[in-house]
């Protein structure tokens, strides 16, 4: 199999400043797709090192009747929202220390703008948990990811774990399970998060959004 041709150094890095001012002169324009019912995905280019892919951040906000653009979360981890009247449903990167450090995980967010966006991830894994007759501290010690989805005139909520170690509670642990919500259900849940909730900010952004109180 042939090699794929590469441009000589000089060329590459040429390309590449090309590139990097080109997402520089576009970063004050950021490409905005609009969703459904005011809400809207907003493109932030990242500028990268020589010889690297092209990346970008996608951000979540809402425009207002009134022409007023709300900032919602800004960072998606990449799945589509859900958005079902003015409620939506997205998967957020948070920011966490971690020795020192930040991490961000994928938490899962209901929003009914222009109010807080709510962070119903340990809700929904409560709900899971008793359903299923799983203990709750087990199971969101092992949640790896919860993925919305429309589907049938309900949100369906899958939810992918962590599987395997040599502990006695994580034998027979399910790999991936599904729970379905009718969207009374989740306007129930997202109301009684809000009461309970404390007001909270992540930690990069200093986004604020209310979060569950577990």
């Amino acid at each position: 199999m042939r090699e794929p041709l590469k441009l000589p150094k000089p060329f590459r890095l040429l390309a590449n400043l090309v590139l990097i001012l080109g997402f520089g002169l576009t970063g004050c324009k950021t490409p905005t797709t609009p969703l459904a019912n005011g809400y809207e995905q907003v493109t932030h280019p990242i500028r990268v090192g020589f010889g690297e892919p092209p990346s970008s951040r996608i951000s979540f906000q809402y425009q207002a009747p009134s022409g007023q653009t709300i900032r919602i979360w800004p960072s998606l981890y990449g799945i589509g929202e859900v958005i079902n009247g003015d409620v939506a449903i997205f998967v957020g990167d948070l920011t966490y220390a971690d020795s020192g450090g930040r991490v961000t995980h994928p938490r899962l967010f209901a929003v009914q703008a222009p109010g807080l966006p709510v962070d119903i991830t340990d809700a929904v894994l409560w709900r899971w948990s008793k359903a299923n007759g799983q203990d709750f501290t087990t199971t969101r010690n092992r949640i790896s990811l919860v993925t919305p989805e429309k589907l049938d005139g309900r949100l369906e909520l899958h939810l992918d774990f962590w599987t395997g170690g040599t502990l006695s509670d994580f034998k027979n642990w399910p790999d991936r399970s599904d729970l379905p919500l009718a969207w009374q259900q989740v306007s129930n849940l997202l109301q009684a998060v809000k009461i309970s909730g404390v007001l909270k900010k992540d930690l990069r952004w200093r986004t604020p959004y209310i979060g569950d109180n577990y």
